[in-house]
């Protein structure tokens, strides 16, 4: 893992452009899903303060898991 890596990936809070750096998304895409404007994609939970989101990297590892666990869930019926 690289240094910048590193600063955001450790985070315990993070805002839109780390959260989306850390999924891998762009901040657009990361900012739909927020919203819950992505269809079949369940929106990541998130707290306001002002107009920045701030998302905690414990609640993104939860929703992956989550995520991972319906996949599999699904393909397995």
């Amino acid at each position: 893992m690289t240094t910048g890596n590193q600063t955001f990936a450790n985070r315990e809070i993070m805002d839109i452009k780390a959260a989306a750096r850390y999924l891998g998304v762009s901040r657009s895409h990361l900012s739909h899903i927020l919203a819950g404007k992505v269809p079949g994609v369940p929106a990541i939970p998130y707290v306001r303060a002002g107009r920045r989101a701030l998302i905690r990297r414990v609640v993104i590892d939860r929703w992956l898991l989550e995520q991972e666990h319906g996949v599999a869930t699904s393909m397995a019926q």
